[in-house]
């Protein structure tokens, strides 16, 4: 009897491929958006790989009698009931390193369109027609103090690529410590407070995290900074970063989530703040595709797939891919 494999959403080519050459697989893929058929596909379903569109709790994972495990192509899993899956005894894998490069690439790439001052002065020629060339000198990234707040794939690797371009990189965990090298500065929230010129933010979204970015937080800044949140939206209160950018506490901002996605599904007060923060010239608003290149979906795929052959093989501690249950 064949395994039966349900994707749910979109995936590389390859990854699709390279399962349907498998006889011993039977393919199950709704790409979405609106999943119908879910319930009769994980009647069916022995091993489930997911992204981030479908909450995963415990009345869902009742329709899955088959289940075994859950392979999550990204990293974040706060769409995901663990417990629910302890309940059931079923396994949960994660692929954390795929998209770590192209989230640091926007958070750098988003660093130098706020600090040289590129969004206003672009706003100023297209909607003013105004050519003011002296209104917007900015600064250069080696004047710069960035704040690195998580350093897990993707934060490590933004730090080490600012580092790079010349900045000073301070960087705070929470849950790590003895990570400070190669020019990477370990500091406690208090330095980042005093010192930051920039801020990115790479937590998860956790209970602890849900709107941690709020009025008290910025407040804490010696001095008016930029904000990139390439992680998750529901970290940054939305009425707070557009209270701060119209206060001057903030002096630029780059938004790549949001608390609800699409923004038709925010709430009223985070509404109010989107449609501010849409029209502001200092904001960089782009739909959640800070990891999202041709590369990191081709690695996504690759490491689903590593995961899914040695699940099937039955050799998750292979010496090539280990592989380990979260």
């Amino acid at each position: 009897m064949p395994t039966s494999v349900l994707l749910t959403e979109r995936y590389h080519p390859f990854l699709l491929e390279a399962l349907r050459r498998r006889p011993d697989l039977r393919v199950l893929h709704l790409p979405g958006p609106d999943f119908s058929g879910l319930s009769e596909a994980l009647s069916e379903a022995h091993l489930w790989v997911l992204r981030g569109a479908i909450p995963v709790d415990e009345a869902l994972l009742s329709q899955a009698p088959r289940l075994q495990a859950l392979i999550r192509a990204g990293s974040g899993i706060e769409h995901i009931q663990v417990q629910a899956l302890k309940k059931r005894g079923l396994l949960l894998y994660t692929t954390p390193h795929a998209n770590a490069a192209p989230v640091a690439e926007y958070v750098a790439t988003a660093v130098m369109l706020l600090t040289r001052q590129f969004l206003p002065a672009h706003h100023a020629l297209r909607e003013q027609d105004q050519w003011n060339r002296h209104t917007f000198i900015g600064r250069e990234i080696a004047s710069l103090n960035v704040a690195i707040i998580g350093f897990g794939h993707n934060g490590s690797r933004t730090a080490h690529l600012l580092k790079q371009l010349g900045a000073r990189v301070l960087a705070y965990d929470k849950y790590k410590a003895g990570f400070g090298a190669q020019g990477i500065e370990e500091a406690p929230l208090e330095a980042l407070w005093l010192q930051a010129d920039v801020v990115s933010l790479h937590v998860p979204l956790t209970a602890e995290t849900q709107g941690w970015v709020d009025e008290a937080f910025l407040d804490r800044f010696h001095k008016p900074i930029a904000l990139i949140n390439a992680a998750r939206g529901g970290i940054v209160s939305l009425p707070a970063v557009a209270q701060a950018l119209e206060k001057g506490k903030l002096w630029g901002l780059a938004l790549d989530t949001l608390p609800q996605e699409p923004p038709e599904k925010l709430s009223h007060a985070d509404r109010q703040a989107w449609t501010y923060l849409r029209r502001h010239p200092a904001v960089l608003l782009t739909p959640h595709i800070a990891g999202l290149t041709e590369e990191s979906e081709l690695r996504l795929a690759q490491s689903v797939l590593a995961i899914l052959r040695a699940l099937l093989e039955r050799d998750t501690q292979s010496q090539s891919y280990p592989v380990q249950p979260i």
